[in-house]
């Protein structure tokens, strides 16, 4: 091989090699770039917080989720829009009366923001929502306030997120458009999510600023669609309701006394009678509702009323059985179900109530 040969093997080498470095550390800068723009820009953004809430609730961390959202202010705030106008057209309250009313809500304000704290944790950490128990103050109404249609009303079980819209930064705070979709009308909805900047640099989701324009927009919806259900079903809950009056009196005939026990024969015969006659009579008006179509919004009104029917039969059950076998655990038992019972009744004639006083309220759109 001649020298010049061997000298142009040598440059191309040379310049292979040189081109080679040079892509390695054009690589090495990109990903170095990428890497700092990461850590030092991207993680000190609005979108980064709004990404790190979304990954928490995917993986059930609730302590990124209290990372990224001040959930205190995020609450309060929610809270102070979904009861300010709370009683405003309820045309049988007198003002003394609406003043009480309002004063009390400011009053229960912290305890039932914490109750709402520790349901988003619970919904976050296990991916579902678990009944109150045991003594806790919003437990059925020790407070004064059924809790459960409180939290319905926040349309928070309800509201799926679509996607992050644009993202609005000025200084330290900024406002994301968020779309949502109520899924019981399936109305859409863009929240508008204020973040603000904190002392490390971070940002956090502070509080939704439309939060009372979406509540106006799908209430009146959902409220139509119960109005309508109501409707619908009345011959239903009429015809029952009188043939429930006429079993009540036939059972206080029964369950009569002079003695402080029932004799076999009077056991036996509150059992049939309960078996035979009331606990079939629950049954098919559960039955009757439960083929009724359901628009929407009337779907927790129809699945409170299904949970009241499964209760009461239960209850009757336990009740039968511990008449007949003597047996008072069964009758405890029944006892405790039914007190379930009359708490979901309640808040089956709260939300009957609510919607009719809805009539009068305009609907804002």
């Amino acid at each position: 091989m001649d020298d010049i040969t061997w000298r142009k093997r040598i440059e191309h080498r040379a310049r292979t090699r040189r081109i080679q470095d040079f892509c390695i550390i054009a690589l090495f800068s990109i990903l170095l770039g990428a890497w700092a723009w990461y850590f030092f820009v991207y993680i000190r953004t609005p979108e980064y917080a709004l990404h790190q809430v979304q990954n928490a609730i995917e993986s059930k961390n609730e302590k990124v989720f209290h990372q990224y959202v001040n959930v205190d202010l995020l609450t309060s705030m929610a809270y102070d829009d979904l009861t300010v106008d709370l009683f405003s057209y309820d045309k049988s309250l007198t003002t003394q009366e609406k003043s009480l009313f309002e004063r009390f809500y400011v009053l229960v304000k912290p305890q039932i923001t914490n109750g709402i704290v520790l349901t988003i944790d619970t919904c976050i950490r296990t991916g579902k929502e678990e009944e109150l128990s045991g003594t806790d103050i919003l437990k059925g109404r020790q407070l004064g306030i059924d809790f459960e249609h409180f939290l319905e009303r926040t349309r928070l079980r309800h509201t799926t997120f679509v996607k992050i819209g644009t993202i609005d930064k000025s200084g330290t705070t900024a406002i994301a458009d968020i779309d949502v979709m109520e899924e019981y009308t399936q109305t859409p909805f863009t929240l508008q999510v204020c973040l603000n900047q904190t002392s490390s640099g971070g940002w956090q989701i502070s509080y939704i600023k439309n939060y009372k324009d979406y509540l106006d927009k799908v209430n009146p919806l959902i409220n139509g669609d119960i109005a309508d259900y109501i409707s619908a079903t009345q011959s239903i809950v009429d015809r029952y309701n009188n043939l429930f009056l006429k079993q009540k009196a036939a059972f206080a005939t029964l369950v009569k006394t002079e003695k402080s026990s029932f004799n076999d024969t009077q056991r036996e015969s509150i059992y049939n009678f309960i078996h035979n006659e009331v606990i079939p009579a629950n049954q098919k008006r559960a039955d009757e509702l439960a083929a009724m179509d359901v628009s929407g919004g009337a779907r927790y009104l129809a699945s409170l009323r299904q949970k009241s029917a499964e209760l009461t039969i239960s209850a009757w059950e336990h009740f039968a059985l511990g008449i007949r076998k003597n047996n008072n655990n069964e009758l405890q038992t029944a006892e405790t179900l039914h007190k379930r019972t009359l708490e979901t009744d309640q808040r089956i004639s709260n939300i009957i109530k609510h919607t009719a006083i809805s009539k009068f309220v305009p609907n804002i759109s």
